[in-house]
Order: structure tokens, then C-alpha cells, then sequence
């Protein structure tokens, strides 16, 4: 984990509220993670850690680090919300085949944010989707299956 990541984190923490147990244990957990993580993964990081921290409060502790801007929640389909650091803006793509995750820089939904603005006077403001469809992979073999069959091998 980069130390100085995280004392940026809590830094900013500071300014914008209490370092608790539970929000510093959060962070560093998200800190040490190179993956998206669910709230159940998060609060088995912190009891672990200090198992006299409710999960209520590792809970309650989520919501107040979403609503400083230091931590995002994302909703990647059918499962549970996952968390990480609102650190570089990006969104998430995920392949319905396989499952793989894909982070999209936010450029990449500009021209889509904008037919939207100038089509329907809607702004795109949130993060907190996915966009579901295929990973490179699971399309290339996708297509190769479909071209097998139509060739009849």
C-alpha cells in the first residue's frame, strides 16, 4: 500500500469530518485493494481488525465516507453495491459473459453525456452504474461460435 495514498485519505478525512476507527480501518482496507469490494468484504476487514466495531457502524461509516466524496459505491448488475476510492473518475464495464470488470476512463461516455444534454436536457451525473455487455474475449468467442455454426462445423 503506497502510506502516502492513504495519509492524503485521511488528510482529507480530517477536513471533512471525524477520523474514526471505523473510517480510517475502511479506508485503509480500500487502500490496500486493488479490487472493488462489497460493504460484507469491507466490515470483515474492519472486525477483523477491531472486532469491538459494529456492523452498523461500519455501515453508517460507508455512508458518511460516500457523502465526503472520499469512497464511491457502484452497483455492477445483479449483485451487491461495491465499493472503492473516488480517487480518478472512471467508469465501470462489465461483461455479462464472464463477469470481468473493465474501468472506462470518464472521457469515454463524453460524446454520450452530451447527445444526452443536446437530445433530451438530461445531465449525467452519477457513477453508481455499470454498463453491462461483452468483454473483447467473450465477443471474439462469441463470434467464432456463431461463424462455426453457420459453417456447419
Amino acid at each position: 500500500m503506497n502510506e502516502a495514498r492513504l495519509l492524503s485519505l485521511l488528510e482529507a478525512l480530517r477536513a471533512k469530518g471525524r477520523v474514526t476507527t471505523a473510517r480510517r480501518a475502511l479506508l485503509e482496507s480500500l487502500s490496500h485493494s486493488d479490487r472493488h469490494r462489497t460493504a460484507e468484504d469491507l466490515a470483515d476487514d474492519v472486525r477483523a481488525a477491531f472486532p469491538a466495531v459494529h456492523r452498523a457502524t461500519i455501515y453508517r461509516s460507508l455512508e458518511a465516507l460516500t457523502e465526503m466524496g472520499l469512497i464511491e459505491h457502484t452497483h455492477l448488475g445483479h449483485g451487491p453495491a461495491v465499493y472503492h476510492l473516488a480517487e480518478g473518475a472512471h467508469h465501470h464495464l462489465v461483461c455479462e459473459a464472464c463477469g470481468a470488470v473493465i474501468e472506462a476512463p470518464a472521457t469515454v461516455f463524453e460524446d454520450l453525456s452530451r447527445g444526452l444534454r443536446l437530445a433530451c436536457g438530461f445531465e449525467v451525473t452519477s457513477r453508481h452504474f455499470a454498463v453491462m455487455g461483452r468483454c473483447r474475449t467473450c465477443a471474439e468467442l462469441a463470434a467464432a461460435r456463431l461463424t462455426a455454426g453457420r459453417s456447419g462445423g
